[in-house]
């Protein structure tokens, strides 16, 4: 079977070491191979994140590119997706937050279902202009990256052992079991670090922040997330990353 490969552009630090987790988890790891890099201006830098890629048995290997910015990913797909499909690649995913400067001055600081839509259709309208659209899957995490995170609600406890579902919802007022953090919070990183505040520790999007959560995550957190019909734009970014 030929070797698939996959482009993946992201936002931020953050995203790269949340997807590069993702993958293996939803993904047989012997199957998969991937390497990371930072854009700098034009130039592309290997970061060190590679995974298997010696791997001979590898089915699909990912390329993640971290662009530095929410507002040039999908310039910056624009701007290599016709000279990376030439090149044999099969797939470019694109994902940023939606939370963004425009988006909280067009929504007044709430979670908008027109803005959001409206900002979807601008997307799909931009990347039907480009060379091979069927190719290119856009993505928005909503509001953020740490929105998952709220879902993933066994997560926090496996942090510490404190913040247990029943713990945050006596001192928070919400049960993270069953909203729906995609319909429920606005800015969704300051929600985490309330939860952090619970037991005297911090969240500042660091990136020893990120590896600590990051490294936490199991399979069994992907479905706490997904099941129900609870974040549904989560459910389609995970498929997408599946072989």
């Amino acid at each position: 079977m030929p070797l698939q490969k996959v482009v993946i552009f992201l936002e931020g630090q953050g995203e790269l070491i949340f997807i590069r987790k993702l993958l293996v988890l939803l993904n047989d790891p012997a199957k998969v191979s991937f390497e990371c890099f930072e854009l700098y201006g034009s130039l592309e830098q290997k970061v060190p994140y590679a995974y298997g890629m010696t791997n001979p048995y590898a089915e699909i290997y990912f390329k993640i590119i971290n662009v530095g910015n929410d507002e040039r990913v999908l310039t910056a797909i624009g701007e290599r997706e016709e000279k990376l499909l030439k090149s044999g690649v099969d797939k470019i995913i694109g994902l940023r937050d939606m939370y963004s400067k425009a988006y909280r001055k067009r929504s007044k600081n709430v979670i908008d279902d027109n803005v959001t839509q409206e900002t979807l259709k601008l997307v799909t309208t931009i990347i039907a202009n480009m060379s091979n659209p069927d190719k290119i899957n856009f993505h928005f995490a909503i509001m953020e990256l740490e929105t998952w995170w709220l879902s993933m609600y066994n997560l926090f406890a496996r942090i510490d052992d404190r913040l247990t579902v029943s713990f945050i919802k006596e001192k928070l007022g919400y049960n993270l079991s069953k909203i729906d953090p995609e319909i429920t919070f606005f800015h969704p990183s300051l929600e985490i670090e309330k939860i952090f505040k619970l037991v005297d520790t911090s969240y500042k999007k660091h990136f020893d922040d990120v590896e600590s959560i990051t490294s936490k995550i199991k399979s069994s957190d992907i479905c706490d997330a997904t099941n129900y019909h609870r974040c549904d734009y989560f459910k389609k970014f995970c498929d997408d990353l599946k072989i």
